[in-house]
């Protein structure tokens, strides 16, 4: 056996992490050092990365609490309305706060770089695994169709209440404004048509992922599945359901709280078990 290679600037312990180098007694010097900083870089990025995802999530969380955290509307109250309309959804913007709105609508939609960025780090962790390589190119399409049906909220929020308005207005015997109420229905069945493909490609992306942690093709030890966004989703569903300070601000935030679970749980497994 050779002599160590002593690479000025190097740890033996970062030599040692390198993969693809049998021993170093072998090889090429500025090899070893050109791999070493390249490792280095990439485990920079998916930090970067992931912490670019946990802001991200914090935003879609405020942008939640702000567009749909109200409580659920009173059937004794709103019965007659919710009935004409067809749904509840529209009871939920009787009286409206438009500035909440409007912020509720935009701190989500301009951090969606954010979240895309954080694909980036899941693609390093996946990338050896075919199904989870699929679950990111999902992830990334249904990230991307996300702020259109977020953002819907605010004009449904603004022809609810005018549809409220134009409810109340009428008199004993007296129909409705039509025009007025078709209209919130017609950005209600907008709101469905765009928030189903976008939570629904988001969730079929994330049980890949789960797949593909669950198989140990990652650098991830196999129970980190249990740290996911569709594993999360079941206890945290149930703790919005309880009471705590502020409530109901968080209730519609749940994908959204999963996420940042998750988003954290990759950095924590981060120590551990790096990513490069």
């Amino acid at each position: 056996m050779g002599s160590f290679v002593s690479i000025p600037g190097f740890s033996r312990e970062q030599c040692c992490r390198l993969r693809g180098f049998e021993s170093l007694e072998q090889g090429d010097v500025g090899s070893i050092c050109s791999a070493i900083r390249d490792e280095e870089v990439v485990y920079m990025l998916v930090i970067w990365s992931i912490l670019a995802f946990l802001i991200s999530s914090l935003c879609w969380i405020a942008g939640d609490a702000l567009i749909v955290g109200f409580r659920k509307p009173d059937r004794r109250e709103h019965g007659e309305f919710i009935e004409l309309m067809g749904d509840d959804a529209y009871a939920f913007y009787t009286r409206i706060n438009e500035p909440r709105l409007r912020w509720g609508a935009l701190v989500a939609n301009y951090s969606i770089p954010l979240m895309l960025a954080g694909l980036y780090a899941h693609w390093v962790l996946l990338r050896g695994s075919a199904i989870g390589v699929a679950g990111v190119v999902l992830l990334g399409i249904g990230f991307c169709l996300s702020p259109l049906a977020h953002a819907t909220f605010y004009p449904l929020a603004l022809a609810s209440e005018r549809a409220y308005i134009a409810y109340s207005a009428a008199g004993d015997g007296e129909e409705p404004d039509e025009t007025v109420l078709e209209h919130a229905r017609r950005l209600h069945r907008f709101l469905v048509a765009a928030w189903v493909p976008a939570i629904g490609l988001t969730a079929l992306g994330w049980v890949l992922v789960c797949i593909a942690l669950g198989s140990g093709a990652t650098a991830f030890p196999w129970w980190s599945l249990f740290l996911t966004p569709p594993v999360q989703a079941l206890p945290w569903f149930a703790l919005t359901r309880l009471p705590y300070p502020g409530k109901p601000l968080l209730d519609g935030a749940l994908f959204n709280i999963v996420n940042l679970v998750w988003a954290i749980a990759f950095l924590l497994l981060m120590v551990s078990h790096p990513v490069t």
